[in-house]
């Protein structure tokens, strides 16, 4: 239902050839309009004369109620739901009289906005200072010079579209081609992209701002049936650089191809600040997968990426021997902080094959190099890995296995990893453990080889939740070293003046199982500064310990004789770090058997065997 006319008011002079509009108001339902203008040679434009003619108009507007004229109702998407208040609009351009009255499509001429400013009511951005300078030829139009602001972003659009006639006739059938350039001094996203309380940008770079914006590309356009048959696209400049992310986007260069609801990306290069992309991907965004023409497939080689740098990635410094909650109560709830991170397994899948060859991967300090991977994920949210070997850390990693992703809030992990001679102080790996973020290199360093198997429950960031999964891992731990370790600490009786702070041992090598935040520990031997010892024993969730130690009599009765008597090193002896101990097996040792039990802030220490002990 259109708006209801209230008033009409128009007052045209012309004065010998040119006719001038003085007045013309117009108030319907809600919305008023107000425009003035001229016309240079009105008879020539009757007589459809080929004289140069001149034309301008100024159109204001307190307020356009669009959404009254266009009919819109909530039941009823046809209209428009907007609104538009101070409107200023000036239009200009230069033709012919005769292009004018004998034109088909549009008229040959140049065609000028002057000016123009708005305000949206559901767009809350503020339009302003735009000027467009338009060229049309018998077959071409050429955007010569398009600029203007929304709030304080800017733009300056240049292109030009062959066969603009195209897309007027009766029956839609070929090609079209166009070329378009884009350049902006200082582009924000949150100018741009909120409408009717929404903002569309993810909310990491919703107030991000872009610099010296360049962009240019080509395109081509094919028909068939008046229906949109396939889409080519060179893209050959993209060039900018964020604010609050500081990357440069730079060497942007590519072809898209889609059609038949298949996306085909060719040779696609592109540097976002550190990082070099060269990516291939075939994609079918269709329903019906009887029509779909190839595979989904990508494959991404690269020789650098660094993953922290659009993340905005900047850890506080690690803190020594920081201290921890003694009250922390252990829970199998989520952590918030990883359990809403951004998730991944929420979005759609596909059955697709991915294939990545990555020289340098830099994640968290993390150098990971000369990655080579072999995936495949499916429509319910399985991901499948045949192959992903990469160096690292001084090593090496080899795994295979999959993630289920079929719940989203409960994704898993079923690896068969190995790692290879890994540098546990260069790994910096983090885990989720007993309610706090734990580093697994936070106490223990050295090289690790093992293996690990199990189920897996992993954060929508990638972290390990050991709470809520089931770890089975052979480890060897050579040239190693435990620092503040908590549970060795707690031996400092039996040990008189050694260094508990610091033990260095030869070599550490047992399968150790977690269950649901359980640790197991079978019988382990472990020689050391400290001397020749044997553990076993579990962890439970809630913190309670259950640990069996065998100690030989002699390191007792030394470690006693030294608390005793004192064995405080003189200010000329050698201040090297102790030896390890290692034991003849042709000796016959007596053991002190020694059971742990309770808490790290509550626990007893007494003689005892674990069952099955001789």
């Amino acid at each position: 239902m259109l708006a209801p006319l209230e008033n009409l008011n128009a007052h045209l002079i012309v004065k010998g050839k040119r006719a001038e509009l003085d007045q013309f108001e117009l108030q319907f339902g809600n919305s008023d309009i107000d425009i003035t203008g001229y016309l240079s040679d009105l008879p020539s434009l009757i007589h459809q004369i080929e004289v140069p003619l001149d034309a301008h108009l100024e159109i204001q507007s307190k307020l356009l109620d669009v959404s009254e004229f266009t009919g819109f109702t909530k039941g009823d998407s046809t209209g428009i739901d907007e609104q538009i208040e101070d409107l200023s609009l000036g239009l200009s351009f230069k033709s012919t009289a005769k292009s004018l009255a004998q034109l088909k499509y549009l008229p040959k001429g140049e065609f000028f906005v002057d000016s123009f400013h708005a305000q949206l009511k559901h767009y809350p951005h503020e339009l302003h200072d735009f000027h467009v300078d338009i060229l049309i030829d018998e077959s071409d139009l050429r955007i010569k010079d398009f600029t203007g602001y929304i709030d304080k972003s800017d733009f300056h659009l240049n292109g030009k579209v062959h066969d603009y006639a195209f897309w007027m006739k009766d029956t839609i059938k070929g090609d079209v081609d166009f070329d378009l350039g884009l350049e902006s001094k200082l582009l924000r996203l949150e100018d741009i992209f909120a409408y009717h309380g929404n903002n569309y940008v993810p909310e990491e770079y919703r107030h991000e701002e872009f610099d010296n914006l360049k962009l240019h590309f080509t395109s081509s356009m094919h028909y068939k049936d008046s229906g949109l048959h396939s889409i080519d696209l060179n893209l050959d400049q993209f060039d900018t650089k964020m604010h609050f992310h500081p990357m440069r986007f730079k060497d942007f260069s590519g072809r898209i191809h889609y059609e038949g609801e298949q996306l085909l990306i060719e040779n696609f290069h592109a540097q976002l600040g550190r990082t070099i992309l060269n990516v291939d991907l075939d994609y079918y965004f269709g329903a019906d997968s009887s029509q779909q023409i190839r595979d989904n497939y990508l494959r991404l080689k690269t020789n650098y990426i660094e993953f922290d740098q659009p993340m905005n990635f900047n850890p506080e410094p690690p803190q020594k021997n920081a201290e921890k909650s003694s009250n922390q109560v252990p829970t199998t709830t989520d952590i918030k902080e990883h359990a809403e991170a951004y998730n991944l397994y929420e979005l759609p899948f596909s059955n697709m094959r991915v294939e990545a060859d990555i020289a340098h991967f830099i994640y968290h300090r993390i150098d990971l190099q000369d990655i080579q991977a072999r995936l495949w994920t499916t429509d319910n949210h399985y991901l499948y890995v045949d192959t992903l070997n990469m160096k690292g850390a001084g090593g090496e990693f080899l795994m295979n296995g999959y993630f289920n992703g079929s719940d989203p809030e409960h994704i898993y992990l079923k690896p068969n990893l190995q790692v290879n001679h890994v540098n546990l102080d260069q790994l910096l790996f983090k885990f989720e453990n007993f309610g706090q973020d734990v580093i697994v290199s936070q106490n223990l360093h050295g090289q690790l080889t093992a293996t690990v198997t199990g189920n897996i429950r992993i954060y929508p960031d990638f972290v390990p939740d050991i709470d809520q999964s089931e770890v089975h891992m052979d480890i060897l731990a050579i040239d190693g070293r435990l620092e503040d370790y908590e549970y060795m600490l707690m031996l400092s009786d039996y040990f008189g003046d050694k260094d508990l702070t610091s033990v260095r041992f030869d070599t550490l090598q047992n399968h150790l199982d977690v269950t649901n935040g359980v640790l197991t520990i079978p019988n382990m031997t472990i020689e050391s500064t400290l001397g020749h010892m044997e553990i076993s024993g579990k962890q439970e969730l809630d913190g309670e310990i259950d640990y069996y130690l065998r100690i030989p009599w002699k390191m007792i009765k030394e470690g006693a004789r030294n608390r005793v008597f004192g064995s405080k090193k003189k200010d000329d002896e050698d201040d090297t770090p102790d030896e390890i101990i290692k034991v003849d097996p042709k000796d016959k040792v007596r053991y002190l058997n020694l059971k742990i039990t309770g808490t790290l802030d509550d626990y007893k220490i007494r003689p005892g065997k674990q069952k099955g002990e001789l």
